[in-house]
């Protein structure tokens, strides 16, 4: 999947690893408010756990399999600013058994903006409906990629701000 993302690269890359992005992300569509569990730095490596909880509906033949009281989840993210990659692997804290998923998102310079190139393998373990909840779970994930896009350009957008204004408070000081 690919998300393009209006903001640059470097931008992109510093919100992403930033644990105040999730933080303020609020509630995407069939997505509850993210709660960041985890954060370290290291060099050029950020690694984050956020959990997420489904909040939206189920058709009737994932209902049958999955309880959605219990759609919650761990994203363990691995986001390397130096290389421009991260990597994420997906924890349910129910249902493991039934579901696995990891891959990578690879953030590409166009100009100005960036592309968001998520690349991913996701196993759904439910005889006769597996393919049905897959399906289900890429077009939600296409569906976030979107949202979680526009959120990153706001944030970038005020932490641009911010930066400019404390910039600006800075030289009227020195004054």
């Amino acid at each position: 999947m690919v998300q393009p993302i209006a903001a640059p690269r470097a931008a992109v890359l510093e919100a992403v690893a930033d644990p105040a992005l999730y933080e303020s992300m609020g509630s995407i569509p069939n997505i509850g408010q993210p709660q960041v569990l985890d954060s370290s730095t290291r060099d050029s490596r950020t690694d984050l756990r956020i959990r997420y909880r489904f909040v939206g509906n189920l058709s009737r033949a994932a209902r049958a399999v999955l309880d959605p009281d219990k759609l919650t989840w761990v994203i363990a993210l691995e986001v390397d600013t130096h290389e421009g990659r991260a990597k994420f692997t997906m924890l349910p804290d129910h249902y493991a058994d039934r579901l696995e998923c990891s891959g990578s998102y690879d953030f590409e310079a166009k100009g100005e903006s960036t592309e968001q190139v998520m690349d991913g393998e996701m196993r759904v373990h439910a005889p006769v409906v597996a393919g049905l909840v897959e399906r289900a779970i890429v077009m939600g994930l296409r569906e976030h990629m979107v949202e979680e896009a526009k959120v990153i350009e706001r944030f970038v957008k005020d932490e641009t701000e911010t930066k400019q204004e404390h910039g600006e408070q800075q030289k009227q000081e020195k004054q």
